[in-house]
């Protein structure tokens, strides 16, 4: 992509990017490594269009080389996305949680290469009435399903509990509890 947007850049100064799937839950983070990796600025930045500005004095001679990657790296092992037992509960409460989450409607359908800009708000505002959030992600393939449960479980923050027929089940988590009770009563204090 990289490679493109400097390919791109010998006709025109800025670079027109369109944003679609799981990436567009952390635009930020997006633009945070387009503007890194290219040496440009976002001058123009709408929902999941972003626009990438060079300027005049951009020499593509002296742009920073990326090296090709000729051969694929070995896949990471990460630690298991769902536990067995979630921090703070026992087996029977999450199982409970679980059958609860799978009853309920669906805050959100996910569809594939979709734009899910509002989601990380939407869960959070859910997590303020309700203890369980489910996200219906039918038409979304099983692997973005997962990236988008760790973007979420990063985002919100929140305990995946199921990811099971393409349901994510979120869990706002016991500290969740514990801010929500402290911050509804606020000391009030008068200087006179």
């Amino acid at each position: 992509m990289l490679k493109d947007i400097h390919n791109h850049r010998k006709q025109a100064e800025a670079v027109k990017i369109k944003c679609m799937g799981v990436p567009t839950l952390d635009t930020d983070n997006v633009c945070f490594q387009l503007e890194d990796k290219t040496g440009g600025n976002i001058i123009y930045r709408h929902i999941n269009i972003l626009l990438l500005y060079q300027g005049r004095n951009y020499d593509f001679k002296k742009r920073p080389v990326i090296p090709l990657m000729l051969w694929k790296p070995y896949a990471p092992i990460y630690p298991k996305l769902v536990k067995n037992v979630a921090d703070g509960l026992t087996f029977e409460e999450k199982k409970e949680m679980r059958n609860r989450g799978l009853n309920f409607y669906p805050l959100m359908k996910l569809t594939r290469n979709g734009v899910y800009v509002n989601v990380v708000e939407r869960v959070r505002e859910a997590f303020q009435t309700e203890e369980v959030v489910r996200l219906d992600c039918t038409h979304v393939g099983s692997s973005d399903c997962k990236k988008i449960g760790v973007k979420l479980r990063d985002l919100v923050p929140c305990v995946p509990i199921l990811f099971k027929d393409d349901q994510i089940i979120l869990w706002r988590g016991k500290e969740e509890l514990g801010r929500d009770s402290s911050s509804l009563i606020e000391p009030t204090t008068d200087a006179r």
